[in-house]
C-alpha cells in the first residue's frame, strides 16, 4: 500500500537494531508517511528519519513501558510526543490521534493552546527530523503494578499496551513571539501547493 504514495513521504528507514526489535521497517515507514501526509496538508516540508533520535526514543519508550505511565524526557532542543495505545493500533491511527487535536487549534490566535501540543509538534514547520521508539507494557515488568490511583496526568497504561515515543528536532511548540504563527500553518486548500 505504501508504494502508491509519493517517495518523498517515505524517508530513509532506520538502521538501529534496537528500534527494529519492536518496529519492522514497514511500521516505521508508515509512521513517517503518516506524519508527512499531514505535514503536506499544511504546506510544510517532510520530516527525515534520524537514527540517533530513534535510539534515544527507543530507550525512553522502554523506560516508560516499564513504569506504565507517561513521563517526558524534556531534553533541550527536542520536541516529544509520547502516548500509550492499544497493542494492535496501526501507525496511521497513531499519528491521526495526535493530529486530530487540530480541531481545537485556533489559527486566528496562534500560540500555546491547551490540548493541541501533539498536533502542533506533528506539523511544526521548522522541525526537520524525527526518531520514534516503541515498546510494550508487560505485566511482569511493570514497575508500578500496585498503583491504586491514577497519576495526576491520568496517563496510565494497561498490560499489553504499546507506547510510542517520537522525538523531534528542532523542537516545536516554541512559545517565543511569532513562533506559532510562523510554524503552525492553516491547512492548504486543494489548489495550493507546498513551498519549501
Amino acid at each position: 500500500i505504501l508504494s502508491e504514495f509519493p517517495r518523498s513521504c517515505l524517508q530513509r528507514a532506520p538502521t538501529a537494531i534496537a528500534v527494529r526489535r519492536f518496529m519492522p521497517d514497514d511500521f516505521i515507514k508508515q509512521l513517517i508517511w503518516s506524519h508527512n501526509v499531514r505535514r503536506h496538508a499544511h504546506g510544510v516540508p517532510d520530516l527525515r528519519w534520524n537514527d540517533q533520535l530513534a535510539a534515544q526514543a527507543q530507550a525512553w519508550a522502554e523506560k516508560v513501558a516499564r513504569q506504565a505511565y507517561v513521563t517526558y524526557k524534556e531534553m533541550s532542543g527536542l520536541g516529544e510526543n509520547i502516548t500509550f495505545f492499544p497493542r494492535d493500533l496501526d501507525p496511521d491511527s497513531i499519528v491521526e490521534h495526535w493530529y486530530e487535536e487540530h480541531e481545537k487549534y485556533e489559527y486566528e490566535t496562534p500560540g500555546w493552546q491547551c490540548g493541541t501540543n501533539y498536533f502542533t509538534q506533528v506539523i511544526w514547520k521548522e522541525t526537520e527530523e524525527v526518531g520514534i521508539g516503541r515498546a510494550f507494557v508487560e505485566p511482569d515488568t511493570m514497575e508500578n503494578q500496585n498503583r491504586k490511583t491514577p497519576l495526576r496526568s491520568g496517563k496510565l497504561a494497561s498490560p499489553g499496551d504499546q507506547v510510542i515515543v517520537a522525538f523531534y528536532r528542532p523542537a516545536g511548540n516554541n512559545n517565543r513571539a511569532g513562533q506559532f504563527a510562523g510554524n503552525v500553518l492553516k491547512p492548504l486548500r486543494r489548489d495550493e501547493t507546498i513551498t519549501e
